[in-house]
C-alpha cells in the first residue's frame, strides 16, 4: 500500500521514507479589531475598514510528525540532516495527503525529534497562509466581435483575485461595473477588474481574444 506524504515543495517525505503518523491544521479563523461603542451598544469591527467588508483571515498552522525505521541510524541522521537544511525556513507550497488537486503556501520548520537504534522522528511546523488554492488554474477565454456581449465571471473562491488577461489578434473593449478598458494585445492586471466570490458581468467588444486567468482559492 503506498504511503500517505505530505509534499513540502519538491520534497515528498513518503519517496524519502518517512510515515506519516500524524498532521492537523488549524482552522481559519477572522481577525478581528474590536473597539467599543462609547456610550452605545456592542462595538466596531476596524479589520475590514481597509477592504469594504470583506473578512480578512489570520494564518494557518499546519503540524505533522513523521517517522522512518528504514537504513541504520546513521542514514536515518543523514536523511534529517537533509531534510532539515533542505526545508528550515523556506517558504514553500504545501500538498497535504487528502487534497492532491489544492495546496497551501507557507515558512517550514523542521526539528529532530529523536533518533535512536530502531528508528528516527521529526515534527514539521509550518505557518500557512488561510487560503487552500487550486493546483490548476482557471481559464475562461472569450472571442470579441463588433457587437457587444456580456459574460458571467465565475469565482468560485473565497479569495478575490485580480485575474491576468491576454489579448491576442486584435484590440478587445472591456467594460466592467463602471470602469473600461481599449486593450490592445499584451498581458494585463486591472486593479479595477477584481473578482470578488460570485458571479461578475463582463462587456467585452472588438476584434480579438482575451482570455481570463485566475487561481481559485478557498479556506
Amino acid at each position: 500500500m503506498e504511503k500517505r506524504a505530505i509534499i513540502l515543495g519538491d520534497y515528498n517525505t513518503a519517496a524519502r521514507g518517512w510515515t506519516l503518523t500524524s498532521w492537523a491544521l488549524s482552522p481559519a479563523r477572522r481577525k478581528e479589531n474590536l473597539v467599543d461603542k462609547p456610550g452605545g451598544h456592542g462595538h466596531w469591527d476596524l479589520s475590514t475598514v481597509l477592504t469594504d467588508g470583506e473578512p480578512v483571515y489570520e494564518a494557518r498552522t499546519l503540524t505533522a510528525t513523521l517517522e522512518c525505521s528504514e537504513g541504520d541510524r546513521l542514514s536515518r541522521e543523514a536523511e534529517i540532516d537533509i531534510m532539515i537544511n533542505r526545508l528550515d525556513g523556506w517558504t514553500m507550497q504545501i500538498v497535504l495527503p487528502d487534497r492532491p488537486l489544492q495546496y497551501l503556501n507557507g515558512v517550514v520548520h523542521v526539528e529532530r525529534l529523536y533518533n535512536d537504534m530502531a528508528h528516527a522522528s521529526v515534527a514539521v511546523e509550518i505557518t500557512c497562509e488561510p487560503w487552500r488554492y487550486n493546483a490548476a488554474e482557471t481559464v475562461i477565454s472569450l472571442t470579441a466581435t463588433a457587437e457587444a456581449q456580456t459574460a458571467s465571471i465565475v469565482n468560485p473562491g473565497r479569495r478575490a483575485v485580480v485575474p491576468l488577461l491576454e489579448i491576442t489578434d486584435g484590440t478587445v473593449n472591456l467594460i466592467f461595473g463602471s470602469a473600461s478598458w481599449a486593450l490592445a494585445p499584451g498581458s494585463y492586471q486591472l486593479p479595477d477588474l477584481r473578482l470578488t466570490y460570485g458571479a461578475h458581468p463582463l462587456t467585452y467588444s472588438g476584434t480579438g481574444t482575451v482570455k481570463i486567468i485566475f487561481r481559485e482559492a478557498v479556506l
